[in-house]
């Protein structure tokens, strides 16, 4: 996925058809061109939630994705070339972290935060450390800067209530002695209050599972449209 960074690629706006709303949207090189994708955290956010969602069709989840990804689709079907599975896979993992074809492999462990259980979490903790309204900043901060935006709570001795929940959750109870019985009980009531109620699936890995099986399918469509007109 791709990091944030001090000289970041062109951006520019980008307002929806369909819903009239204007998003900030960025360059992504491909074939040497270059491609406008539509990589908002609010944008990012809505592609995770369709390939979590088990009652979208993986063909259906794979037509939606290019409109869902691109600001001029036409434009990034040109830019494709003979390879639009291929553009689709990796720019899907720079701007959304979303590993549609299985080249990043890794082991994600329990989930430290959810999304849509974490909401008012993130919103308010993005305004009292940054100032940042969520419904403004979701549409001009791209999905990697929100993702720094959030690691940074974690990094910082001010509390705000998203470090406090990844902390509780992510802490190690101390060993057990004669003199840490409160401290245990109090860490194991903070964990309780803060546990995710998902039962721990990391919705970025439910997403990759989805959007592989979104991808193998179309996959499969393609070549047997090709076998039909051959």
């Amino acid at each position: 996925m791709r990091r944030p960074s001090l000289t970041p690629p062109p951006s520019r706006d980008h307002t929806d058809e369909v819903s009239g709303r204007t998003e900030t949207v960025t360059a992504y090189d491909w074939n040497g061109g270059r491609v406008w994708l539509r990589d908002s955290a609010r944008r990012a956010l809505l592609v995770i939630e369709l390939f979590a969602d088990e009652s979208v069709r993986p063909e259906q989840k794979a037509l939606w994705l290019p409109h869902m990804m691109f600001a001029d689709p036409p434009a990034a079907r040109d830019a494709a070339g003979d390879d639009p599975q291929g553009m689709v896979a990796a720019l899907a993992w720079e701007a959304y972290g979303i590993d549609i074809a299985g080249d990043h492999p890794q082991d994600t462990g329990g989930a430290a935060f959810d999304w849509a259980q974490d909401a008012a979490r993130i919103r308010a903790s993005l305004m009292s450390a940054y100032g940042l309204d969520w419904d403004e900043a979701s549409r001009r901060l791209s999905f990697c800067d929100l993702i720094g935006l959030l690691a940074s709570l974690m990094e910082t001795a001010e509390s705000s209530p998203f470090a406090e929940a990844v902390s509780a959750r992510l802490a190690k109870p101390p060993k057990p002695t004669k003199w840490n019985k409160d401290e245990r009980e109090a860490l194991e009531a903070r964990k309780r209050h803060f546990a995710l109620k998902t039962g721990g699936t990391d919705p970025v890995e439910a997403a990759n599972t989805e959007a592989a099986d979104s991808f193998a399918a179309a996959l499969a469509a393609a070549k047997m449209k090709a076998a039909r007109n051959g």
